[in-house]
């Protein structure tokens, strides 16, 4: 992460932390729930070989600024156009991840002439599916419990603060097909963040909106999308991701990362950054 290109910049009311490297098409990255630019560390190097790749702290997270309110999907989406805006990217290529999906398909929705494709890794559709897979019942044997706990105004927070490391180490590992893709190092810099002032509580703040952010999806892709989709998951991961974005887009293809959980760009950088660099590579200027 050194040999980034580190600054920060105003956007949509906040300071926001990016990182990019290398030149050529542009690529956007957002992280998801826990994480940070942080996240993309693997995957980085291997897309600046051919695009200029830019990468953000959330609002809420790492460095960036955390305030109280503002996690809606809407909100970050206008996070994301503007952050795109200052740094000159036109027309990026916007990839998203677990919560960060969400914001990525809502600019991709809202704004598609300003996002020449989107990248939706491994997340439910909130507004279409996400009841299926939080729903206590026999036949779904890994309730997505957190939802409904993490969209709790305070208690997360309250019951988590100087639990840092456990929460990251009992999410990130259930997270993994392999554990062991996700070091002691890489798992301290994630509770580094989590434990700045606001951390915790910016971190929460994608559930709480989570509703509404659904609210947001469903309205805004009432007409399928034109801008063509990459959908990602893990064999281990969020099952059907590209059959759920076959209901909000037109144009789709998806990829299913074999031996690997919902943590894609951790656990099988080189196989995601080939799909990413052959679907770029498919699109129209």
């Amino acid at each position: 992460m050194s040999e980034l290109v580190h600054g920060k910049l105003r956007a949509n009311g906040v300071t926001l932390h990016f990182a990019m490297a290398g030149a050529g098409p542009p690529i956007l990255l957002l992280h998801g729930w826990m994480g940070s630019l942080y996240h993309w560390r693997k995957l980085m190097p291997l897309l600046a070989s051919r695009h200029r790749v830019v990468a953000i702290d959330a609002r809420g997270y790492g460095e960036s600024d955390k305030p109280h309110e503002g996690y809606d999907g809407r909100t970050i989406a206008e996070d994301l156009r503007q952050v795109a805006a200052a740094l000159g990217l036109e027309r990026p290529i916007v990839v998203g991840h677990d919560m960060g999906a969400l914001s990525a398909l809502l600019l991709a929705a809202e704004s598609p002439e300003r996002v020449r494709g989107l990248v939706y890794v491994d997340e439910p559709l909130p507004g279409y599916n996400l009841d299926r897979f939080t729903a206590f019942t026999k036949d779904n044997p890994f309730v997505y419990w957190w939802f409904a706990f993490n969209a709790q105004p305070h208690l997360p927070a309250l019951m988590w603060a100087g639990k840092e490391a456990e929460l990251v180490d009992y999410f990130l590992t259930a997270m993994a097909a392999d554990p062991s893709a996700i070091s002691e190092v890489d798992k301290a810099e994630y509770v580094r963040g989590l434990k700045k002032p606001g951390g915790l509580h910016g971190s929460f703040g994608w559930y709480r909106d989570a509703l509404t952010t659904g609210e947001q999806i469903r309205a805004a892709t009432a007409t399928k999308i034109k801008t063509p989709v990459l959908a990602i998951n893990g064999q281990y991961g969020h099952p059907g991701v590209e059959e759920q974005m076959r209901l909000v887009a037109e144009d789709v293809r998806g990829v299913t990362l074999a031996n690997c959980g919902h943590l894609c760009a951790e656990e099988k950088p080189e196989e995601f950054a080939a799909a990413v660099l052959a679907f770029a590579a498919g699109l129209k200027t």
